[in-house]
């Protein structure tokens, strides 16, 4: 239950906006998506932050890679992120904050640290003294001396460097000094710029208040950036940061983990070009998002296959003369609808059980599919007999495909009919074809049925254009 009545509060940690997302960012983003979307339709007021890292170790070394400013890095990666979420129908959240903006808060919330003794300065870093935090652990379910050290200063500094500066080796760094060519903001412990883990903190902060009911992110934030994130958090406010922890699992391609030096590294963007939106949600949301999923091209085709039968059960609302609309009142009172509803309901309470959620919405097909059917047969019978039997009232296959429809879009899926859009290459081929045809038809002097080709397209606004040899060239006029 959330800590306030009807009101959810959920942060969901983001991109740390170095390169282009890939499809193990997707699965964590969609997750979100799905959570907040299901919390709306249960009737719950939702708000939802994903906050933007955009200065940060990797930002800055990507940015010396390429030779230009870290900010264009992040601000270029900030823009196809953005475009890569729409793609995916991934909902906007309510607050974006990025790292930069709240700089100042930042300083003012690691002085707090400092002050109550959970933070110290080492040489112009600051480090957070997990040994004054008590419960540091607790998360991950580890001691401290179980857990390997993992803040992302270990990019820059030296393991001497970092020892001679911190005082326990799992301390991780607050505020990190910044070199000369590198972005920086003034603070009491000179010219530097925050660690990884205070953002997220303050952030939540800010926005949300010091205690929020749900932390969203992967599996590999549960240590050292959600462990750190609630320690500095909780050591600072006396209160827990977040009533609920969830975190999703990894994605593998051809059972390894995505890797550049392995080949195997897909961006969304690559996905997409290769298969909808839809099909990857369908890929992600037949996983639990606990379980972790291994990427195949068998799976991913699979995955098209099945939105492909659920894009085509939706087609039978508007094959129907009803309105598209006229069924959701009838959802939680139609004997016929409310076991789906019913069903689909209890799979998501239970954890956001999305693969079970799914399973419903082929069940509505399946049902769609089979009252047109008999629709189809009755009607044939009714042409044969005038005594015909006909469909019971009521039991049309529109109610099935408007709740699919309804609980689809819980879900995030568009179910957009695309079986009739051509993309370019395809496009191409045809007309390909089409002037193949119609040298056929002139070789055979068929000049009937050329210049019909030809005047039908020029009527599509394409002008072919024939050349001594024989072959045609076409382009839009």
């Amino acid at each position: 239950m959330p800590l306030n009545g009807k009101r959810v509060l959920y942060y969901g940690c983001g991109p740390t906006v170095y390169d282009s997302s890939h499809l193990g960012h997707a699965r964590c983003f969609i997750t979100y998506d799905v959570v907040r979307r299901y919390l709306r339709f249960a009737g719950y007021d939702v708000t939802f932050v994903r906050n933007i890292t955009d200065v940060d170790d990797k930002i800055i070394n990507r940015a010396k890679e390429r030779g230009v400013l870290p900010e264009q890095v992040a601000r270029e990666n900030t823009y196809t992120f953005w475009r890569d979420m729409a793609a995916l129908n991934v909902d906007w959240p309510d607050y974006e904050p990025r790292c930069t903006e709240y700089i100042v808060q930042m300083i003012e919330f690691i002085q707090d640290l400092i002050d109550k003794k959970h933070a110290y300065a080492a040489g112009g870093d600051v480090y957070f003294d997990v040994a004054s935090f008590k419960d540091y652990g607790q998360l991950k379910k580890q001691s401290v001396a179980d857990m390997m050290v993992g803040a992302r200063e270990d990019q820059v500094r030296s393991q001497g460097e970092l020892i001679e500066r911190k005082r326990h080796p799992a301390d991780f760094a607050l505020w990190k000094g910044a070199a000369d060519d590198e972005p920086g903001w003034k603070s009491p412990w000179g010219r530097g710029r925050p660690g990884w883990h205070i953002e997220c903190s303050v952030m939540v902060k800010h926005v949300l208040g010091e205690t929020i009911d749900l932390h969203g992110g992967g599996q590999d934030l549960i240590f050292p950036h959600h462990e750190n994130e609630k320690a500095q958090s909780e050591a600072a406010q006396g209160k827990r940061l977040a009533k609920y922890w969830m975190h999703n699992n990894f994605l593998q391609v051809d059972s390894e983990k995505m890797s550049k030096s392995l080949g195997n590294f897909r961006t969304i963007h690559n996905v997409l070009t290769m298969y909808s939106p839809d099909a990857v949600r369908m890929f992600l949301l037949q996983t639990h998002y606990r379980s972790p999923i291994d990427m195949t091209e068998e799976v991913m085709n699979a995955s098209r296959n099945a939105t492909l039968r659920l894009i085509r059960a939706a087609r039978l609302v508007t094959q129907n003369n009803g309105a598209a609309g006229a069924a959701v009142e009838t959802f939680n009172t139609d004997p016929d609808l409310k076991p789906f509803l019913n069903d689909f309901v209890d799979a998501m309470n239970d954890d956001f059980h999305t693969p079970q959620a799914v399973s419903v919405l082929f069940a509505l097909a399946d049902k769609a599919f089979a009252v047109a059917d008999n629709a189809k047969a009755s009607a044939t019978a009714d042409k044969a007999s005038a005594a015909g039997a006909t469909v019971a009232a009521g039991e049309s296959p529109h109610k099935y495909a408007t709740l699919l429809k309804y609980l689809a879009g819980v879900l995030g899926f568009t179910l957009e009919d695309t079986a009739h859009n051509i993309d370019t290459l395809t496009g191409q081929q045809v007309m390909d074809l089409v002037l193949s045809l119609r040298k056929m038809a002139r070789d055979k002097k068929d000049f009937q049925m050329s210049d019909q080709i030809r005047d039908g397209l020029q009527q599509l606004g394409i002008k072919i254009m024939d050349s001594k040899g024989g072959d045609s060239t076409w382009e839009r006029l």
